[in-house]
């Protein structure tokens, strides 16, 4: 979240700790470095060292609970974060949590990213995908989980449909001290004037493929049974109230969405 003027140099200063499960492996990384754009010229640099520790506790308590959860798991990093930031005179500090998992049953793949240790997603899904049949042509009515609405959301810039508003800040986008800033929406989320939503419709709660435009392939769950479908969203009737952020793009505020 961080830039530079034209022709001024930028001096940024990042000092972090992360614990990370990984498949089953518990890795601690830490960093301490600065990072100077000067004009086109951009050099980062190890500097120093940091103070800064994660306790792997709630890492490891957390993916043992997702393992206890779902089947058929083919990927899982749970990670856990705190930084420490300077630039222009200011100084900041951030805490983290993040789960990427991917669950797979006969060849389809439900997409899970968390920006918490909640595990409302995780449990969804993986109730889905036990009761999951062949794929179907989507009902004409349908939810869209909150994480399914936040994937979407980047796709909306510029193209949303009618009676909705998407909003979003163009700031600066910045990972790690050694890779330059991106400029990229953050933060995203959508209003519509209409926030009932109807329970009783069937459900999308997990993206199976990227999203592509405004087309998303889902696992549908309608209560009895759970199946892959190909949706295009080419209108919204309500967007719920209760916003989760969640880890796509610069973040997207995800909220249940009805179609």
């Amino acid at each position: 979240m961080l830039g530079a003027a034209d022709g001024d140099a930028m001096i940024y200063r990042k000092r972090g700790a992360v614990a990370r499960w990984e498949n089953g492996t518990v890795v601690r990384v830490t960093e301490s470095g600065v990072a100077i754009e000067d004009g086109e010229t951009f050099t980062c640099r190890p500097e120093g060292r940091t103070s800064l520790h994660v306790d792997a506790t709630r890492v490891v308590e957390t993916a043992r609970a997702i393992h206890d959860i779902a089947a058929s798991i083919e990927r899982l990093i749970v990670t856990e974060g705190i930084a420490e930031h300077e630039w222009e005179g200011r100084s900041w500090r951030d805490e983290t949590q993040r789960i990427h998992l991917s669950l797979v049953r006969d060849r389809t793949r439900a997409l899970i990213d968390v920006g918490s240790f909640d595990l409302h997603d995780v449990r969804m899904i993986a109730s889905a995908l036990d009761r999951m049949v062949d794929e179907r042509d989507p009902p004409p009515r349908l939810r869209f989980a909150r994480n399914v609405t936040a994937a979407l959301l980047p796709s909306l810039i510029g193209v949303e449909p009618p009676n909705v508003e998407l909003t979003y800040t163009l700031d600066w986008f910045r990972p790690s001290y050694r890779i330059r800033p991106v400029r990229m929406p953050v933060n995203l989320s959508l209003r519509c004037d209409v926030t009932e939503i109807d329970e009783t419709r069937p459900i999308a709660v997990a993206v199976l493929e990227p999203v592509r435009d405004l087309t998303v392939r889902v696992l549908v769950d309608d209560g009895a049974v759970a199946y892959p479908a190909t949706v295009r969203v080419t209108r919204i009737d309500a967007v719920g109230r209760d916003l989760v952020w969640y880890p796509y793009g610069g973040g997207s505020f995800g909220a249940e969405m009805m179609l």
